[in-house]
């Protein structure tokens, strides 16, 4: 079968080459050359990023500053430069023959002003590996929630919980390991459920990043994992109006979401920049292959707005968000009895097979809603020196409601929640940063954290207040061919909880500092060759829900146990990265092994537990000694002009030296194939592709003896293909795409899907796409 599927893709490939090389005509293509230098100085900058926005065809300068396109078409087209140290600049440039350019990017402090960059915060290149996701890529994602829109970066998965909550996983780490900052904001919610998917709009975004590897120094000493970056465009800071509509519809379960964006600068009213955007989606039940899944409806509606009054020297941003969602959980997933219970672990059908569709969401259910409020203020107190003060508030709240209602009718009737958190996140950042100083920049920094989280309604993890302090130091060195950063960062934290134990109320309150580490470099050996090599050490303390959670855990149809025992979580980390590029063919190798002690993960007790809500399955929080190593590969080629294949693998291995076995719910070995045909048909209709792609999942069989409530599921693999083009009416583009997903409508379980005890995952989908960009003034 699976030879088969290979068989096809490749048919349908050569297939649409003859085809297209037959319709198409034979259109003019040129080239696009150029350098680019410092304009302080004249210096030919070597390892510059330009990119080619249409296609995100990347080149990185040589040693003297210079790069070619070839085969570009006649007409305009738009490149963006980013170079250590500045931030990202953006040219139009007409092409009506071959084309030669000099770019003069302003380099220091003082010139960054002239083009109204001056008071932006600036960027500099990672020494983790880095991957991301942004024009065509991002456009791809649309109307797809956070953790399922990353799981297309190689290296990155999603815990599941059924078809529409997915939390990212960063090679096999994920939850308090992962750092999420939504606008430079590290978010802060109830991450304390395997189930409590990020609340963040991911219309939000024009670019997704995932930055591997611990992260401590900079972002607190918990980002073991990695960051992942939610980044908005930046505000206009020309006399503008700009909008986007975005418009996402699936068949499996008739989803329909909206998303607008609209931002603006206006002349009257110099230095004062805004955008407002906002989202509304709603899908009904999904489908396997063979049946419905009751009660797995969403609703969400999103707000924010962002708004930036910058001056020459100074500037201060504000932005609000505001994420609120109805999630309806699979029904089957709550057995009323544990007959029922040991019944639906071996049952090829969940109990409700016999669903319909329906709009409706009935318990159990949550309701989440999340805001964030953010001040940014800067200062260029020197020509290289800048001081930046960031506040910022969150206000999250959940309710989970159980499957059935409590006995009372009078209770029943009030419909409340029978789990209820509020936490409120208040932080703060002080950081002062030096630029280009004899080949060093650095950054040095403060920041606090206050978490106050209450609860109503049944127990499950406690009231607490949580403190956290952290100073950090930065300091990189930068040459032609290498770059080295190393920096240190010590946390203290306070968390002192409330809860009782029969009549007696408990107020444990615990202490935890330690220091973290790192070092790294980019070594570029030619132009060709790029290699990333970082070393480092971070920890993180047992969070609250694993030290004292005690109970029903509804989203999960679960019931957990904390250990009050937990000690502090410490991991060294290292890893390297090898980037290379020869014409059209680019390859990415990413190893890293993390060693850790005291690793807090949440295990299978293979007990069950029947309580007066139902029967449910059991899981303890452990501690073990352990080791997550793995290997990313990607191999890109572009086979002409308008054929392109993509390869990638990701393997990775975790053990538990505790018990000596494997460490559990790790992610299984995965490959993809991906090819993809591009091309103009003519003036009116343009970026028309067609791709096709395969992925094959791998049993999971590393998994510890006899650890777990179901054997991990078979073997897995999905074809998908999508087709998309851009409409040119009167000046006015339309981006229209359709993707069909599992186009064989596979019948399939994910072993990091909670849900797989109980349910098999979704069948065939099909996606249309429609997006359109508006300008509605120009003063250009």
């Amino acid at each position: 079968m699976q030879f088969k599927i290979w068989l096809c893709t490749w048919a349908i490939t050569i297939f649409c080459t003859a085809i297209s090389h037959s319709l198409l005509s034979q259109s003019s293509s040129y080239q696009l050359s150029g350098k680019v230098i410092d304009k302080d100085n004249g210096q030919e900058l070597e390892g510059t990023f330009v990119i080619l926005k249409q296609t995100n065809d990347t080149k990185v300068t040589d040693e003297h500053g210079r790069f070619t396109f070839l085969n570009l078409e006649e007409g305009q087209h738009q490149i963006i430069i980013r170079h250590v140290g500045c931030r990202d600049t953006s040219i139009n440039i007409t092409v009506k023959k071959n084309t030669s350019i000099t770019i003069k990017l302003p380099h220091s402090a003082v010139e960054l002003s002239q083009i109204d960059v001056m008071d932006k915060q600036l960027e500099t290149p990672k020494t983790q590996h880095i991957d991301e996701l942004s024009g065509k890529e991002l456009d791809k994602t649309r109307g797809q929630n956070l953790g399922d829109a990353l799981q297309s970066i190689n290296g990155v998965t999603t815990l599941k919980t059924g078809s529409s909550i997915s939390k990212p996983m960063i090679h096999g780490m994920q939850g308090y390991r992962v750092l999420i900052l939504n606008n430079g904001i590290r978010q802060e919610g109830q991450q304390w459920g395997n189930e409590h998917a990020p609340e963040i709009d991911p219309f939000i975004a024009q670019r997704l990043t995932v930055v591997m590897g611990s992260n401590a120094v900079r972002y607190g000493s918990d980002a073991i994992a990695g960051v992942i970056l939610v980044e908005p465009n930046n505000l206009p800071d020309t006399a503008s109006i700009r909008s986007e509509l975005n418009l996402v519809g699936s068949s499996n379960g008739r989803s329909g979401t909206a998303s607008a964006i609209i931002e603006g600068y206006f002349d009257k009213l110099k230095y004062f920049s805004w955008r407002l955007q906002g989202t509304l989606k709603k899908s009904g039940n999904v489908r396997t292959p063979n049946y419905y899944l009751k009660n797995t409806g969403v609703e969400e509606n999103n707000f924010s707005w962002a708004t930036s009054y910058h001056r020459k020297r100074w500037g201060v941003e504000l932005f609000y968000s505001q994420f609120n969602s109805k999630i309806g959980i699979f029904s089957g997933a709550h057995a009323d009895n544990l007959t029922d219970l040991m019944a639906s672990f071996n049952a090829h059908k969940p109990q409700d097979s016999l669903a319909d569709f329906s709009y409706s969401i009935s318990r159990p259910y949550q309701l989440i809603s999340h805001e964030l409020a953010k001040m940014k203020w800067h200062w260029h107190i020197a020509s290289r020196w800048v001081a930046s003060f960031q506040y910022a508030y969150q206000y999250n709240i959940r309710k989970e409601f159980d499957k059935h209602p409590p006995l009372n009718n009078t209770l029943a009737a009030l419909n409340k929640p029978e789990l209820d958190y509020r936490i409120t996140s208040q932080s703060g950042e002080l950081m002062l940063e030096h630029l280009n100083i004899k080949s060093f920049r650095g950054q040095l920094g403060a920041s606090y954290v206050n978490q106050q989280n209450v609860y109503l309604g049944r127990f499950f993890i406690p009231n607490y207040i949580n403190n956290t302090f952290g100073v950090f130091a930065i300091e990189r060195f930068v040459r032609q061919h290498i770059e080295l950063e190393a920096g240190l960062r010590y946390d203290y934290k306070n968390l002192k909880s409330f809860y009782y134990i029969g009549q007696q109320l408990q107020k444990p309150e615990l202490y935890f500092s330690n220091l973290s580490w790192n070092a790294g470099g980019i070594i570029k050996p030619n132009k060709q060759w790029l290699i990333v090599v970082n070393v480092g050490s971070a920890w993180r303390a047992p969070a609250v829900n694993e030290l004292y959670s005690d109970g029903i855990h509804q989203g999960l149809g679960s019931i957990e146990k904390g250990n009050s025992h937990l000690k502090t979580e410490k991991v060294y980390n290292f890893s390297i990265a090898s980037l290379w590029q020869l014409q059209n063919l680019k390859t990415e190798l990413n190893i890293y092994h993390n060693q850790f002690e005291n690793y807090i993960y949440l295990n299978p007790s293979n007990q069950t537990e029947l309580t007066i809500q139902g029967a449910y399955p059991v899981f303890i929080y452990q501690q073990a000694q352990a080791r997550i190593s793995g290997i990313d590969a990607k191999v890109s080629s572009q086979f002409s002009k308008h054929l392109e294949f993509n390869c990638k693998a990701m393997l990775l291995r975790g053990w538990n030296y505790t018990i000596n076995d494997y460490l559990i719910y790790m992610p299984s070995d995965r490959y993809s194939l991906n090819t993809k045909y591009f091309t103009d048909v003519n003036t009116f209709i343009r970026d028309t592709y067609f791709e096709i792609g395969y992925q094959y999942i791998t049993k999971q069989w590393r998994v510890p003896k006899q650890s777990d409530f179901a054997p991990p599921p078979q073997a897995y693999g999905l074809l998908n293909a999508e087709i998309g083009t851009s409409i040119i009416l009167s000046k006015q583009r339309i981006d229209i795409s359709l993707l069909a997903s599992n186009i064989l409508n596979t019948v399939y379980r994910d072993y990091l899907d909670r849900f797989r005890y109980f349910t098999d995952a979704i069948g065939r989908n099909y996606t249309i796409r429609i997006k359109v960009p508006l300008t509605i003034y120009d003063k250009k």
